[in-house]
């Protein structure tokens, strides 16, 4: 297959290769914002739209399909369907500059669960990962088919430190606040769309979706903490 269109399976992709942040790189920068041509692509600009939908990374969520998407940033990306962990089809980026900003960016096509064990079922051959997770490739009629599927949501993992006063000076207060397990707390940026996951331990995430979807991944959040306040 062409290496410009590397496509595989991937168990549990989101939550590997997460690096460490400096902090320099979020700071305020007055030359990051004067250029109005590269603005939108700082995980701090977030446009909202009148239907409900955002823009993020030149993004449209919901809206971009994955050709649009591979145009826009390029092809030097790895395709996943996550299978065991409900992360679904996947577009990954291993390197993703961003500006001054480098780091990693996870991007989830919209699929059924119907099409996904479709083409896990179809694929061409499959192999294991260094970390034990399974990849399969995709047919060249899937990989066809799925270019005009549009992206639902996007995970960036910055490689420059992240701490709680860059969360609040970049993204200001969040609107909730909610502590999970072994040193993780969710700042929720429901009318952004925006989910930031801050680990003290240096494993940090910012998630976007569109704020007229963002209850599909904040009840979970919300379900868990009750279920541990119970216990």
């Amino acid at each position: 297959m062409r290496s410009s269109k590397v496509i595989i399976v991937a168990i549990a992709i989101v939550v590997a290769a997460i690096y460490v942040f400096t902090k320099p790189l979020f700071t305020n920068t007055e030359q990051q914002d004067a250029d109005s041509t590269k603005v939108y692509t700082l995980p701090w600009n977030i446009e909202i739209n009148d239907d409900g939908t955002s823009n993020v990374f030149g993004i449209t969520l919901e809206h971009t399909t994955v050709d649009e998407l591979l145009q826009l940033h390029g092809i030097d990306h790895e395709l996943a369907i996550i299978s065991d962990d409900y992360s679904g089809l996947e577009i990954y980026y291993s390197h993703f500059p961003i500006g001054p900003l480098q780091g990693k960016l996870i991007a989830r096509v919209r699929a059924s669960q119907q099409q996904l064990d479709k083409m896990q079922a179809a694929a061409a051959s499959s192999s294991y990962t260094g970390s034990g997770s399974r990849k399969f490739l995709l047919s060249e009629d899937d990989l066809t088919q799925i270019q005009n599927w549009p992206i639902d949501s996007i995970s960036y993992l910055p490689s420059a430190r992240l701490d709680e006063s860059i969360i609040l000076d970049r993204f200001g207060e969040p609107e909730e606040r909610i502590n999970g397990e072994d040193n993780i707390e969710h700042f929720l940026y429901p009318t952004r769309g925006l989910d930031i996951v801050l680990n003290t331990e240096g494993k940090e995430l910012l998630q976007y979706v569109a704020p007229r979807s963002f209850s599909a991944l904040a009840e979970p959040l919300k379900t868990l903490t009750s279920e541990d306040s119970v216990k």
